[in-house]
């Protein structure tokens, strides 16, 4: 199976990515290791792979190819975007940081998915140089990046969360006809034509839970003393919990509330990278050029795994609770569906 599996995934990078056989076949090597026992630990996986090699020739392989082989997220996004089909498809992209602590270093991690039939998949990426919220160069910069890898590149809409706003940040994104869904935070003032500016929890003071509103006409963040963000539309609703969201979109605001709820599309991801399926924090690598050739290993091991649980539902379709839910993800069937292929005694059983 491992055969089977390394020629398949060597052919697509080939296309995107100048590797020698040898390094390909390592590349896949890794990316089936890496779902078929959830983890990162090279130590561990050389172990596993089917070759007459001993155990620690394997190791030092794997060692020398994160020493020696950069694989550029522009690059990795190419292979994500062929195995998936997304070309010519507008994408629906969120973005969002993840971030954790290793001894005294700090990993902080800008990155763009897009949503693949529900499911959020690592599309770009980049290690921010220090702990905390990413500034807005650092997210023009991968925007950028993104329209380079993609001229042809079809936008729906981009989701982030109450980190991502800023009058800089959504002039950018208006200049380059980038349609963006982000949330506000319930203090931020809004100004409106004909009233004085207000913040957003006394505007949508009377909704109840669950009651939403769209503010009527286009609106400017900030106080009038200020500067003013370009106009936005805005979309309020009460949570269960009280809280406030409030939403300031480019396109149309009936929409908004449809579009804000992929956004969690990324939060699941990061679960699927981390607890739920390739213990991502479990890394012992800190060096910017490895973690960003890791990540993408692991974006081609989650688009492999969501596309074969999209696959398999197809065949039987996932039951659904009493609550109304699925009874697993998307990833998690395409998981265990690999993981039994993957001991499959057969080509008949696969």
């Amino acid at each position: 199976m491992q055969s089977i599996f390394s020629n398949a995934l060597s052919r697509v990078v080939a296309k995107h990515i100048d590797l020698s056989v040898t390094r390909r076949e390592t590349l896949s090597w890794l990316a089936l290791l890496i779902m078929q026992h959830g983890t990162i630990c090279l130590w561990r996986l050389a172990a596993y792979v089917a070759s007459v090699a001993q155990t620690d020739s394997v190791r030092r392989r794997f060692y020398r190819f994160f020493q020696f082989v950069r694989l550029d997220s522009a690059l990795a996004a190419q292979v994500v975007v062929e195995l998936l089909g997304l070309g010519g498809k507008p994408w629906v992209l969120a973005i969002d940081r993840t971030n954790w602590g290793f001894g005294k270093t700090t990993i902080n991690i800008l990155m763009i998915s897009v949503t693949w039939n529900g499911m959020g998949i690592p599309l770009l990426w980049m290690l921010l140089p220090t702990a905390g919220n990413s500034h807005t160069s650092e997210r023009t910069e991968l925007l950028d990046r993104l329209r380079a890898a993609f001229p042809d590149m079809k936008i729906a809409a981009l989701m982030g969360d109450r980190e991502f706003i800023g009058h800089a940040w959504m002039a950018y994104l208006q200049r380059k006809n980038i349609a963006f869904v982000l949330r506000l935070r319930e203090n931020q003032y809004v100004l409106r034509a004909g009233y004085v500016a207000l913040p957003i929890s006394i505007i949508a003071q009377h909704l109840k839970v669950g009651d939403k509103m769209i503010v009527k006409g286009n609106c400017q963040l900030g106080r009038s003393n200020e500067t003013l963000s370009a106009s936005v539309r805005l979309v309020i609703m009460r949570l269960a919990s009280g809280e406030l969201l409030a939403l300031a979109c480019s396109g149309r605001a009936r929409q908004a509330l449809t579009r804000y709820r992929q956004r969690w599309t990324i939060e699941t991801m990061f679960g699927n990278l981390k607890t739920k399926g390739f213990a991502l924090e479990a890394t012992h690598l800190t060096d910017p050029n490895k973690l960003c050739t890791l990540l993408a290993l692991l974006a081609f091991a989650v688009a492999l795994t969501v596309k074969t649980g999209v696959a398999n539902a197809r065949l039987h379709a996932i039951p659904i609770k009493r609550h109304g839910r699925r009874a697993c993800s998307l990833f998690a069937l395409g998981l265990h569906t690999l993981r039994k292929i993957f001991v499959a005694a057969s080509h008949d059983q696969i």
